[in-house]
């Protein structure tokens, strides 16, 4: 694990007031389609831990479960989609130790119950097996976009975008640009001054 002190929880709570469009505007690697929220908030925030799971066996998810800190994302990707990897007691696990939230590639079950936002594939019965151990912590390629060990990754209603973590304070500070920029065109909305930029698209396509 990585180690964490007071200004990474100030860069996490940062983020955590942040739309994942306006991050992605800003840098942040956004995730196709495919993942959405299923239980608890819509919203989460926080420091990824990683497992790259066996097919339909959630045992590496559930060590870290028992490992989380306050504010870690855990992040698995590689169970399948025949069983439910994430259920009421393993968010339980996870939240008494102040976890953020899950991001699975596949599916839950006890909607709710569960304990913790959820951002996942979608709900089935079926629990999963816990036998076959699995890469904690390493880099993992999640719909395409690899996340490692201590990336932020910022979910909401919009989707799931991931900052990587040596580039997190960069792309921090081209948000506050992007919010700067859309505070501007709303103001020029209600004058009725935005459509420069419309126009000159179209005179160039003339």
């Amino acid at each position: 694990m990585i180690p964490r002190d007071a200004a990474d929880e100030a860069l996490r709570q940062a983020f955590s007031a942040i739309a994942s469009s306006d991050a992605g505007d800003a840098g942040a690697l956004a995730l196709p389609p495919g993942l959405t929220a299923i239980a608890g908030s819509s919203r989460l925030c926080g420091f990824a831990r990683t497992v790259q799971l066996q097919a339909s066996d959630n045992l590496g998810l559930q060590a870290l479960a028992v490992q989380a800190r306050p504010g870690d994302v855990l992040v698995a990707v590689g169970g399948g989609d025949r069983t439910a990897l994430v259920g009421e007691l393993l968010s339980m696990r996870a939240a008494v130790r102040g976890a953020a939230g899950f991001v699975v590639d596949g599916y839950v079950r006890d909607k709710s119950a569960l304990a913790l936002p959820v951002f996942a594939r979608g709900a089935q019965p079926r629990k999963p097996a816990r036998q076959n151990f699995a890469a904690i912590d390493e880099p993992i390629e999640l719909l395409g976009v690899r996340v490692a060990l201590g990336d932020l990754v910022l979910a909401d209603e919009d989707g799931i975008v991931v900052v990587p973590r040596q580039e997190a304070e960069a792309i921090l500070g081209q948000v506050q640009q992007v919010l700067a920029a859309n505070e501007a065109a709303r103001a020029q909305i209600v004058a009725g001054e935005d459509l420069g930029w419309l126009e000159s698209a179209l005179r160039r396509r003339s």
